[in-house]
């Protein structure tokens, strides 16, 4: 069973500029740790200020360490700084 991590975030327009250069970072940061499977960024077609994160991790645990490392706190915080709608967030088991 692999974790799949659903994450829809809407940055104001002023900060979109450095939520994407955050998000390219954050995006290679992931790929590189341990029990990382794959991320998908999405775009909805009725609402271009929001970004749809999906990632897959092999364990709750491994998706976990990703969550509490230090510069996705860092990230995440600053973010809540300058949230436009806030975020919304699932934790989705997969079964296969």
């Amino acid at each position: 069973m692999s974790v799949v991590s659903y994450l829809k975030l809407v940055p104001k327009p002023e900060f979109q500029t450095q939520f994407e250069q955050n998000l390219q970072e954050l995006l290679g940061l992931v790929r590189q740790q341990a029990g990382f499977v794959q991320v998908e960024v999405l775009r909805p077609a009725d609402d271009a200020s929001a970004y749809v994160i999906l990632s897959e991790w092999e364990s709750e645990a491994a998706f976990k360490t990703w969550e509490h490392s230090a510069r996705h706190q860092v990230v995440m915080d600053n973010y809540n700084q300058r949230a436009g709608q806030g975020y919304t967030t699932m934790r989705l088991n997969r079964y296969r």
